[in-house]
């Protein structure tokens, strides 16, 4: 792991794909979340291993996701994370970038069965999509937030690698005002080890608010989601959206007050049945 960075070379399945076929949002988060799990499994602070030591597993809290390229799953993906300088005693910020092999590649010579594998792999790499993690420990007994230095978090994994991102923005999670999409049901198969709804499914739930004819109009170029309260097995959401304008450094624009740099954008808030916000997120095309 050369500079703190960890490094992985895979080739999507159909299952990363949209419906246009290409990698786009949904592939993305799910190569974020299992790259950010891979590296922290490095350092003995996997998921797999800290509950029983610790009594915490990380939550995912923050994602952010930049697009320069939707991507097919015939050419392998250069995947790289690494923690970015730790400032907060509770909070840990990954930075991932995906790159794609240039060139046509036959899947059949490519070693599949290697995984994560292609040592042997000569090729060139560009940049295809950027992104940031939040992820902080969470006391899965307890139900509440955890220090670092509890799991005996060592600082010194991070790197000055730069990542090219913003900070992550601002999104109300105010529902009010918004129109109305659909209603969810949290099912068995999008809980995980913390036995609520895996934050990562959250980008398929506001996904979900729009049909196939929207995609096919709109190519989403970033998206941000912001994890707010669990939800559980069994839990209703309602899915609401509203239209929005924002400026380049992610700052919401009032109505009227646009202008030729401002970005088109739709907000989304997932609501509980008691009122409260689980998730907000802002979609950019």
């Amino acid at each position: 792991m050369e500079n703190n960075v960890y490094t992985e070379t895979f080739v999507p399945r159909f299952r990363d794909a949209d419906e246009d076929g290409l990698i786009g949002a949904k592939g993305y988060f799910n190569l974020f979340q299992d790259l950010t799990s891979a590296h922290m499994y490095c350092y003995g602070l996997g998921n797999d291993a800290m509950p029983e030591r610790t009594g915490c597993a990380w939550i995912f809290t923050k994602y952010k996701l930049h697009i320069y390229k939707k991507m097919d799953f015939n050419a392998p993906l250069r995947l790289e994370t690494w923690v970015e300088t730790v400032k907060s005693p509770l909070l840990v910020n990954h930075a991932l970038h995906v790159s794609a092999a240039k060139g046509k590649f036959d899947p059949a010579e490519l070693g599949r069965e290697n995984g994560t594998g292609f040592q042997n792999l000569s090729a060139e790499f560009e940049l295809v999509a950027a992104g940031r993690v939040e992820t902080c420990p969470f006391h899965l007994k307890e139900q509440r937030l955890r220090r670092l230095s509890d799991i005996d978090f060592q600082r010194d994994i991070s790197s000055p690698k730069e990542n090219g991102l913003p900070r992550f923005s601002r999104i109300s999670r105010d529902g009010g005002g918004m129109e109305y999409r659909y209603t969810h049901t949290v099912t068995y198969t999008e809980l995980d080890r913390s036995e609520h709804m895996n934050n990562v499914k959250y980008i398929d739930l506001f996904l979900n608010a729009f049909p196939a004819s929207f995609h096919r109009e709109h190519c989403i170029s970033d998206m941000e989601l912001h994890f707010v309260n669990q939800c559980f097995e069994g839990e209703r959401l309602r899915v609401y959206s509203a239209k929005e304008w924002v400026s380049p450094d992610g700052k919401v624009v009032d109505e009227g007050a646009q202008t030729e740099d401002t970005i088109p954008a739709i907000r989304l808030v997932a609501v509980k049945e008691d009122g409260t916000a689980a998730a907000a997120s802002r979609l950019l095309f």
